[in-house]
């Protein structure tokens, strides 16, 4: 049945024909329903730049003129040309060296919803008809961007597979909170029935896989997801079903699903089921900024959720479990894979990442698959701004990229520290090009334009005055912001945080059509200008600059400023608001702008550590296994005694209810130290900032390498790290390729754990030495210790008391 609708909806996906006559697109509407439409796709875009007296070529002038004038990027008169299919120019023709060819976009679909001005919102008005894989097919009816701000009402299924050691599919479960019959919980099982009532039993691995292709076209997820589920569950789905000579067919057209690998990366894979996407749980996961001690879907579960898988085994012990729970207890076997899928349905919900996933698609018009990517997303932004005035965009060119430039360090002091504040920049790249104009047509623009009145970054970097396209979003972008946080929509306020952020990042990437050198540099030119200026405004009023790093400046208030978290957490508000005017001062004198830096007090800290740089044999800072490129240089010889290690230090944070010990970028907060390190250096520094002194913590020293030795923390010693390449591709005989090779590892790479014992490295599942505990206070404990004691001025020479017998008795 045919009928006039008007509706609105959002795009999951859209892609070309396979004539490329037709842009096709599928989603969801608002009421549930999911439908397609088909749109003409559009001729091969031209732009002809326009010299004086010049016209067109005479092999285009039957192409489609757009009556609209054009710019180029650096403000040439142009004139937009849409070749019909079939049509070209020669190469050799009067006229063919003013014509700009764009590359074929590579998601062109996308591109022609940007020259519509619409994003993955949008109004649909046209003839509606039942549609074989969606509910609603509209043939090329009017489309507009919803006026509304339409949230996305995708259907999201988790999916998780089983194999055997033959690389057998075996079971694959199910797990969808909006299936069409509600809260969907389902395996299909290879073997025999097990009597669960959400388990679908098969003889064979091809009926299984013909169920499975059957049962999400029944579904009709828009969203499938799940852990590894790209890498692993499609790739070898995909391998499994053309192996076995069957289609899979769970797309919304005809196509089967592919898995291919992205632009050759070999480790990276994409899949196509047109008319759906494919999340990976564990690449969004990654995207949260938390240190997991491993990326298994176990230890993430369990931190997050606070329960994991039913099977914790690892290694040759799971698999052999996952055996023995096959044969003899197929349900429990089951209950184990449905649980997979559960969880990552559990762990999107907690994290927020599916509602901020499809925030983030709807604010930046981009499908969900490279919602979180930072280039395409940027590229499709600009790009889109760009066209609303008219301006070609600019296309990939060979070019020298240096990459963006990390942030300015200033020079850590080492010592134990009383009373100390934490002054940060808000957004501080976002804030430096809204405030000097950096911008890529800005800057195109005073190259090929310059005037006296350009704003010169302290790199040399010019730009124009005019309102650039990059500050016009971060305006729009903050705005939005403050709508956000005002209205409570916190999902929306952290993705355009994100998005901001973003910005300067990729215009220091080769990748970016829009970066340059000169673009990167002069954010952080400017970044090093104020941080420079916040540290001498400071030390003018007589307080001691700690540390600084990109955006923060780490001030120890005077004496007589009293201590406690009211009174310092008062001064430190003072002390931004006065820096804050003097900054804006600064900015509106040397270049007559407004400025939109701001700075907060952000952390106060009654005791604060900062460790010593650990020296080279011949006495030298160690800079860069330190971490401490780009420190700051400007001291005066002397005027520093004992240089501090960037980027580690630990504070007893004062809050209004009470304090707290926070440790960054030292052995505590580092996944490759082992369990007992990091609660080592926890309690020792907690010790230190209760006020005990060197007797308390060479006590703790020796009580902690006594329950060492004893055995009692066996638990604690296993070291986890992960090999990014094949076993067989490392040279080395470091301690986690050697336990790799142990367990006969040679095409593999992933997490090995592993003990260190008296004959050498060996795996946590087969530690078949005695544990060699010399090596755990030499080389994990007393270290530690060491980097306390010198930021307190302690010596740590007799903390232990002894190292006993060092070295391996090898094979």
């Amino acid at each position: 049945m045919r009928r006039m609708m008007k509706c609105s909806g959002c795009i999951v996906d859209a892609f070309l024909s396979s004539d490329r006559s037709m842009v096709l697109a599928a989603g969801r509407l608002g009421d549930g329903r999911s439908f397609a439409f088909s749109l003409k796709a559009r001729g091969k875009e031209v732009f002809f730049l326009r010299p004086e007296s010049a016209s067109l070529p005479p092999s285009v002038r039957g192409a489609f003129v757009d009556p609209d004038p054009w710019q180029s990027f650096e403000g040439l008169a142009c004139t937009r040309l849409f070749l019909p299919p079939g049509l070209d120019f020669p190469k050799e023709e009067s006229g063919r060296e003013n014509l700009r060819t764009l590359p074929a976009p590579s998601r062109p679909a996308w591109d022609l919803f940007a020259e519509l001005g619409i994003g993955v919102c949008v109004d649909i008005e046209g003839e509606s008809r039942p549609g074989n894989a969606v509910d609603l097919y509209f043939a090329e009816p009017s489309i507009a961007p919803d006026t509304e701000d339409g949230e996305m009402l995708f259907r999201w299924l988790a999916l998780d597979i089983e194999t055997d050691r033959d690389s057998r599919i075996v079971a694959v479960s199910l797990a969808c909170d909006g299936s069409p019959a509600g809260r969907l919980r389902e395996v299909l099982f290879l073997g025999p029935e097990t009597g669960a009532k959400a388990v679908r039993s098969f003889a064979t691995e091809a009926d299984l896989l013909v169920a499975l292709a059957i049962r999400l076209r029944e579904i009709d997820p828009d969203v499938i997801t799940g852990w590894n589920v790209i890498d692993f569950d499609f790739r070898l789905l995909c391998s499994r079903y053309e192996a076995l000579g069957l289609p899979f067919r769970a797309a919304r057209t005809a196509l089967p699903v592919s898995f291919s690998f992205a632009g050759g990366n070999v480790h990276r894979g994409f899949v196509t089921i047109q008319g759906r996407v494919v999340l990976d749980a564990m690449r969004l996961v990654r995207g949260l900024g938390i240190r997991f001690e491993d990326q298994s879907l176990d230890t993430v579960a369990r931190r997050i959720l606070g329960l994991g898988k039913t099977v914790s085994e690892r290694g040759e012990d799971k698999l052999a479990r996952l055996e023995a729970l096959r044969r003899d207890e197929p349900a429990a076997f089951c209950a184990y894979c449905l649980a997979d899928s559960s969880l990552v349905l559990s762990i999107l919900e907690a994290t927020k990442l599916a509602a901020l996933s499809m925030k983030r698609s709807v604010l930046t018009g981009t499908s969900l698959d490279i919602a979180w990517t930072s280039i395409p997303v940027f590229e499709r932004v600009y790009g889109a701004e760009l066209r609303r005035r008219r301006i070609v965009p600019l296309a990939r060119s060979e070019r020298e990229v240096s990459g963006a430039a990390g942030g300015t360090i200033l020079d850590p002091v080492a010592g134990l520290f009383e009373n100390v504040l934490v002054f940060d920049f808000r957004s501080l790249y976002p804030s430096i090009m809204r405030s000097f104009n950096i911008d890529p047509f800005a800057r195109a623009r005073a190259m090929a334009h310059p005037r006296d009145s350009d704003i010169l970054a302290p790199n040399g970097a010019r730009f124009a005055r005019e309102e650039g396209i990059m500050p016009s979003l971060i305006r729009n972008y903050a705005a939005e912001r403050e709508k956000a946080l005002a209205s409570g929509d916190d999902s929306a306020a952290y993705v355009l945080k994100i998005l901001q952020n973003s910005f300067y990042g990729v215009l220091g990437s080769t990748q970016c059509a829009y970066a340059r050198t000169d673009l990167a540099g002069a954010i952080t030119s400017f970044g090093r200008k104020f941080l420079h200026a916040s540290r001498d405004w400071f030390e003018s009023g007589g307080r001691r600059v700690l540390y600084g790093d990109t955006d923060s400046v780490f001030v120890q208030a005077l004496p007589a400023d009293g201590s406690g978290y009211s009174v310092l957490s008062e001064l430190g508000s003072e002390l931004a608001g006065r820096l804050d005017a003097y900054l804006s001062e600064l900015v509106r004198t040397e270049y007559g702008l407004e400025s939109f830096l701001r700075i907060r007090c952000e952390k106060v800290y009654g005791r604060f550590l900062i460790p010593r740089l650990r020296m080279d044999d011949g006495g030298r800072a160690a800079r860069g296994a330190a971490g401490l490129e780009g420190v700051d240089d400007d001291a005066e010889p002397g005027e520093l005694t004992v240089r501090g290690r960037s980027k580690g230090y630990a504070g007893l944070e004062l809050c209004p209810d009470g304090s707290r010990v926070e440790i960054k970028g030292m052995e505590a907060a580092r996944s490759d130290w082992t369990a007992l390190a990091r609660r080592f250096q926890t309690e020792l520094i907690g010790l230190v900032f209760a006020g005990g002194g060197p007797k308390e913590a060479k006590d703790h020293c020796r009580l902690t390498e006594a329950e060492l030795r004893s055995g009692r923390l066996d638990g604690e010693l296993v070291y986890r790290k992960n090999l990014r390449r094949p076993v067989s591709a490392y040279a080395s005989e470091s301690p986690q390729v050697k336990a790799a090779r142990l367990m006969g590892w040679t095409a593999r790479r992933g997490l090995i754990a592993y003990v260190m014992t008296r004959r050498g490295p060996r795996p946590e599942s087969d530690v078949d030495a005695p544990i060699d505990y010399g090596h755990y206070v030499e080389k994990q404990l007393a270290p530690i210790a060491r980097s306390v004691a010198g930021a307190c001025g302690w010596k740590a020479d007799d903390w232990f008391a002894g190292s006993g017998q060092i070295g391996f008795d090898f094979d």
